[in-house]
């Protein structure tokens, strides 16, 4: 009776460590039998970007994996998955991922552990329903994702804007909504800033060049709040904050001018500037210091803030010049060249 006790606590002891002991000899692996299990989905934002496999999306699929490739977390696929069927949603504002993979295998991932570095995942929720694995990944932080597939396995890398690009520009256009801003003779503040980050985003994109974020797309006002948890998820290297002017008494003042946080960039300011005064016809109404809390006036944040005046709505001809398409296009390539400049 005692050896079948001993037995007994030693096949017990040995259930317990042998996790423990595959944790610590397979450099940092996860497994999805250590998971917490929950049933139904997780909510999401708008921001949610999906794809099947085979679909273009935000998200990249990469057919292999390139030396040197950084993996966040690798998972099995049966030998029966049909890689077209297997899904991805990620929501970047929630730090949410989630992966669903065919298989009518309940206990396959129960038995086949999942790899990685887990490099930027905070947590893993797996669970198994309608012959659908699925696994709610979240992150750490504001990642981009990309997939990669090879023979049996799905591997996900996880990259920070700054990893991928070298630089984070952030964009912010503010108003939005009910909030017009500044306005006079059918121009309204809310509009052209739009406009403008708009367009900077559009030139960015369509010459290959990334990291460069919106405070806002449409016409709908960002809370303080929100910009706050934007800087605090990209730590970006520069946030410029676009502006309209105006002079209610003379309504005759015109010309552009620019804000800086720190005195060391006060020239590069100047001299985007005065190409944008220059580009545009303007008055170079010069830069100022102004030492001032976060964009959002939600505490230090720690990043160079840079706000550009685009001119003075109050007067006539410059609001009228301001409306045209030809003007904001100009300002959205000015900045866009001296950010990459700056980096």
């Amino acid at each position: 009776m005692k050896r079948y006790g001993l037995l007994i606590v030693t096949v017990a002891a040995t259930i317990i460590c042998m996790p423990i002991m595959l944790y610590l000899f397979t450099e940092n692996a996860v497994y999805a039998g250590n998971m917490r299990l929950e049933d139904g989905s997780p909510e999401y934002g708008s921001d949610v970007v999906s794809t099947t496999l085979d679909d273009e999306s935000d998200i990249q699929l990469v057919e292999g994996m390139t030396f040197g490739t950084e993996i966040s977390l690798g998972i099995p696929l049966d030998i029966d998955t049909e890689t077209d069927k297997i899904s991805v949603f990620e929501d970047k504002a929630a730090s949410l991922i989630r992966i669903r993979i065919p298989t009518e295998d309940k206990s396959f991932y129960y038995r086949n552990q999942l790899t990685g570095s887990q490099k930027g995942i905070a947590s893993v929720v797996f669970d198994h329903s309608d012959k659908m694995a699925e696994f709610n990944i979240s992150t750490d932080g504001y990642y981009i994702a990309t997939v990669h597939l090879i023979p049996n396995k799905l591997f996900l890398e996880l990259n920070t804007p700054k990893e991928l690009y070298g630089h984070v520009y952030v964009i912010d256009a503010p108003h939005g909504g009910e909030d017009i801003g500044n306005s006079a003779y059918g121009v309204c503040e809310k509009d052209l800033t739009l406009d403008i980050a708009k367009r900077i985003s559009d030139v960015a994109a369509s010459t290959g060049i990334g990291g460069i974020y919106l405070t806002r797309s449409t016409d709908e006002a960002v809370s303080d709040q929100d910009r706050a948890r934007l800087i605090e998820l990209l730590k970006p290297d520069i946030y410029v904050t676009l502006h309209v002017d105006a002079d209610e008494k003379t309504r005759v003042t015109n010309g552009v001018r620019g804000v800086t946080n720190e005195r060391e960039e006060q020239n590069g300011v100047k001299g985007l500037i005065s190409v944008i005064a220059s580009e545009t016809g303007q008055q170079d109404l010069g830069v100022t210091i102004q030492n001032r809390k976060s964009a959002g006036e939600a505490g230090e944040s720690g990043v160079r803030e840079v706000d550009i005046y685009t001119g003075y709505v109050t007067n006539k001809a410059e609001a009228l010049k301001m409306s045209e398409g030809s003007y904001t296009e100009t300002v959205a390539r000015v900045i866009l060249a001296w950010l990459m400049q700056e980096d």
